[in-house]
């Protein structure tokens, strides 16, 4: 199969090209989906029994960067995974643990031959990979890994010179390159072989009680990325940027748990403009968009000291303010800036936020109350239901001006103008501010001049003009250290 020329195959020799006639394992991770999963379709082409398996780790649970909106969505992903198994003649195996262990113990019980997953590129991952595959090696079982998450890895697309790229722009156009020479179609859904008998399947847990998410599973991303096609994607390149409007895709949470592959939003998109060219220009901009995406994933990839530091060093000396009160204001969605303030309540709401107010939000923080880039990146992964370490990291470095093509450290956004320009009725400040509900239009991003009409909303905690001075003053501090390269 063509897959197979994606991954690379681990183990003490070579398994035999030929008919199906071994017993596998498939490790589901960021992949929770049958159809065009490439590490799956591998194994069902080789294997005579597979099993699929989920193990749940309680690092990955319960540690500091875990969110209850993000660990209710992935209960309710493998749910559904489960029942499309079963459907399909398969069956979820889930085991609880450390993955290392787990897969180990689950080889050896049902006497498997191959264990195959998708890569991930965070450190974390990388790590853990590494260790999972040490330990099924020393017990006799081959290893293959795939590449699936992305299009293409960060090895994959490099500057003339061999190297990673900073910038996003060429590596966009090195990107296209690639694809118009090497496109990635999408695959159906493979015909599973039956699961290896005598396995103990195990039982997801009950997820706590929360505010209502958007259903989890392929069948449900699928159906998002239709409507989103069918009815917003003509004007996606205007309308992605007013969070009042239903005009992005909202797939981020199935792109992270990977209930939807990039390849398939990639085909889908492409076939919807060369069927009406009104949506070209959107589809071009959703690409390039998805293409950010990989850009993130290749820069964690090539530089996974950006988790802890700036990705540009010379920023790493620059002076944050130790302000608990303003971190707890801004937490809780009561800076007295509107806009700000509306971002962060939908995201305590819904565990999700509009990308427009994710950008004003984090400018705020780093910019407007000088609080270090890390505070807001760690409370982003503890709420967010499509928190992924590539793309939360490489959104915070952006606003925040230390990352890798990010914001020019000189360009500040005024939290109030974003409001004005991206919400110029108000109808996304009143939706998430109900004490703004009596300020009609624009007049909700400034309730300073209407405080009558504005009670129970409390004062700005820093005057932006003064804000924006001192953040300037700490970036030409940190730059005067060490030359600008």
């Amino acid at each position: 199969m063509t897959s197979f020329a994606f991954g690379s195959l681990r183990g003490p020799s070579a398994l035999a090209a030929g008919p199906a006639s071994i017993r596998a394992l498939h490790w589901f991770r960021s992949d929770l989906r049958v159809a065009d999963n490439t590490a799956l379709l591998a194994a069902a082409a080789r294997a005579e029994r597979l099993t699929c398996v989920f193990v749940l780790d309680d690092r990955l649970l319960r540690g500091p960067g875990c969110a209850a909106p993000r660990v209710r969505f992935l209960l309710d992903c493998l749910s559904r995974l489960a029942g499309e198994l079963e459907r399909r003649g398969s069956a979820l195996v889930v085991r609880r643990g450390d993955p290392a262990a787990e897969l180990v113990r689950l080889a050896a019980e049902a006497r498997a031959e191959l264990v195959t997953w998708n890569r991930d590129y965070g450190p974390f991952a990388r790590a853990r990979d590494a260790r999972v595959t040490r330990a099924l090696e020393r017990a006799g079982v081959r290893v293959q890994t795939h590449r699936d998450r992305v299009v293409f890895e960060s090895d994959q697309v490099r500057t003339r010179a061999g190297r990673p790229f900073s910038v996003y722009t060429p590596y966009r156009r090195a990107w296209l390159e690639r694809w118009s020479r090497e496109p990635a179609p999408a695959q159906r859904a493979p015909r599973l072989p039956p699961p290896i008998h005598g396995v103990t399947r195990g039982a997801l847990p009950a997820a706590e009680p929360g505010p209502p998410l958007p259903a989890g599973g392929s069948s449900a991303a699928l159906r998002r990325l239709d409507a989103f096609l069918e009815r917003a994607l003509a004007d996606y390149a205007w309308r992605r940027d007013l969070p009042a409007e239903a005009g992005t895709s909202r797939l981020s949470a199935a792109l992270r748990f990977g209930t939807v592959s990039v390849r398939t939003c990639l085909a889908r998109a492409a076939a919807a403009a060369a069927d009406d060219r009104r949506r070209r220009s959107g589809a071009a901009k959703w690409r390039d968009e998805l293409v950010w995406r990989e850009f993130y994933h290749a820069v964690l990839a090539e530089n996974p000291r950006v988790l802890t530091h700036a990705w540009r060093p010379e920023l790493d000396s620059l002076e944050w303010n130790d302000d608990e009160a303003g971190l707890r204001a801004w937490c809780a969605g009561r800076t007295g800036y509107p806009f700000v303030d509306a971002g962060m309540r939908e995201l305590a709401a819904t565990g999700w936020m509009h990308n427009r107010a994710r950008m004003a939000v984090a400018s705020f923080l780093t910019k407007d109350l000088g609080i270090d880039w890390r505070r807001g990146e760690a409370f982003f992964m503890q709420s967010l239901v499509d928190g992924d370490p590539a793309s939360n990291n490489g959104g915070w470095q952006w606003a925040a001006s230390t990352g890798s093509d990010a914001q020019p450290w000189f360009r500040i956004f005024n939290p109030v103008t974003q409001g004005e320009r991206f919400d110029p009725d108000g109808r996304y400040v009143r939706r998430w501010l109900p004490e703004l509900r009596r300020l009609r239009g624009a007049r909700a991003h400034r309730p300073w001049q209407a405080e009558s009409l504005a009670r129970g909303y409390p004062p700005r905690i820093v005057d932006h003009a003064e804000a924006r001075a001192q953040a300037l003053a700490r970036f030409r501090a940190a730059l005067a250290q060490k030359p600008f390269t």
